[in-house]
Parts: C-alpha cells; structure tokens; sequence
C-alpha cells in the first residue's frame, strides 16, 4: 500500500520495507507547524475589505506566528488501515529557521528498534527542498525530492505546506463547530508541481492556525483532508496538538499529536549537518 523511498537499512528486508514507511518522519504536517520560513508582508490580514491579496496575507500572518529561530517537538502518529494492525510511532524534530532557509533534523524514537532511522530536510528560499537519509548497508548518503509517497500515501510536499507553489485567494468568513474562520483558496502556480492542483484551508480567526485543509487533484477530486481537533493557545506560537488525517484514495486515517514542544535559545549547530544522521545508527 504504502509507496516509498526504495532503500534498505542494515538488518532484514522487512525492517527495509518499514524503512519505507518510516520516513514519513521527516515531514511534520504544516498544520501544527511547518517548515516555510514566514512570507514577507506590511499587510492586516485580520482587516475585515476584501482585497485581491488578502488569502496571501492570511497564510503569511499564519507563517509568522509559526516561524521561531529554533525548535524541538516530540510528535506521535497512529496509521490505520483496513488489512492492517494499528501502527503508532513517535518522532523527536529540531528545527533551525532563518528567513531565506529551514533546516529540519527528525529522528525516530519508538518503536525503539526502528530509533536508528533520521533524515533531514533542507529548504532554500526559491530551490527545491532536499530530503536525505543515510542507509547503513551502503555507507552512503541518499537525496529526494518531496514528491515521493510516504505512510498512508501522503507526499512530503504536502505535509511541508508548499505554500511558496501556489497563490491564495480570499474566499469567505464563516463559522466551523463555533469558531470564526477564514476561508482561503489556493491554485498551483504555473510550472510547479504538486500532486494537489489547488486546496482550500479554514484559518481560525483567533489564532491563524489551520481548523480544515482540503487538497483537490486535477480532476477538481478531494483527495485528502485534515481536521484540528485539539488546539493550544500558546502566546506567540499557537498550534494544532492534535490533527486527524483522512486520505480516502489509500484508505488511511492518521493522528498526529505533539507530545511537546519548546523553543530552545539555541540548537547545537553540529545536529544539523548530515554526518549527525550516522550517530543515530546503532554499532
């Protein structure tokens, strides 16, 4: 079911095949934090005119209340699928942000035999973000690009946001079970792909913090959508602690909750270069 990187780590080709579903870790989903360093504006989003811009605003406010010099998260997800038992994993991230780069170290912590598995995501303003793994058995160094399937089918392009892709449009205020939100449209920009063509997301009035995200094929078909269902109002820095992901085309359902999250002074500049991948392999 699941399609991933074709890669095999140093034990039996059944930990490869879970390898393959494990590096979904890399990608933490953009709802309760993503990687996009925050979108220049000297705009109000909350101002209530419609102007043609005002969707940019909107996800750019959201990207500033994210965006933090430094960061660490424990998150936990549970996969479930039809034929198969419950899967529940869970992920220590470190992330460094910049204005014009995010650099993200991800680490498997349980199950405890998988804790050996890490990968980190570059992203450059105006480049292509660059996924690479570190495969035992080979001794080497592997790159990707976000289009790859990873658990449950999801793609890493989507859980980082790809939101320098696509241009936003103010579509509506509303209320969902009792919030104010605003609702915002977005179109993939010509010569940029993605495996959405457009995707429309509720931002909580309050918070900025995504309530709803639905992505749409180019068939116009809905093909993912996620649910906040727990929130916390941080000062500075709300979140989603808990998301639930319906992807209806590979019958999956994800819960991904964020155990902690802290906003350390600083990191250890060595936990972000790609020899830090080796120290996570087991002797």
């Amino acid at each position: 079911m699941y399609k991933g990187l074709e890669m095999q780590s140093s034990s039996t080709a059944k930990r490869g095949v879970q390898l393959k579903d494990l590096l979904f870790l890399v990608f933490i989903l953009f709802v309760f934090g993503c990687g996009r360093a925050p979108v220049e504006t000297n705009s109000n989003p909350s101002n209530t005119s419609i102007r043609s811009d005002r969707g940019d605003q909107i996800v750019a406010e959201y990207l500033k209340r994210d965006a933090a010099a430094f960061r660490k998260m424990r998150v936990r997800f549970t996969v479930r699928t039809p034929d198969e038992p419950d899967k529940i994993y869970e992920i220590d991230n470190w992330r460094k942000q910049t204005p014009d780069s995010t650099t993200t170290l991800t680490q498997i912590i349980k199950p405890a035999e998988e804790s050996d598995l890490g990968s980190l995501t570059f992203e450059h303003k105006g480049q292509k973000t660059v996924v690479v793994t570190y495969a035992p058995s080979r001794g080497d160094f592997r790159e990707t690009d976000t289009h790859k399937m990873f658990f449950g089918g999801l793609t890493a392009g989507e859980l980082l946001g790809e939101w320098e892709d696509f241009d936003f449009r103010f579509a509506e205020e509303k209320e969902i079970d009792g919030k104010k939100v605003f609702v915002v449209d977005g179109k993939l920009r010509p010569g940029k792909s993605s495996v959405a063509s457009r995707m429309n997301i509720a931002f909580r009035a309050d918070s900025y913090v995504p309530l709803e995200f639905r992505l749409f094929d180019s068939n116009d078909r809905e093909i993912r959508f996620y649910k906040t269902v727990e929130f916390k109002d941080e000062p500075g820095h709300p979140y989603a602690a808990k998301t639930e992901v319906d992807n209806p085309i590979y019958k999956a359902m994800i819960t991904i909750e964020i155990v902690s999250r802290e906003f350390p002074a600083t990191l250890d500049e060595s936990m972000f270069v790609r020899d830090k991948l080796k120290s996570f392999v087991r002797k």
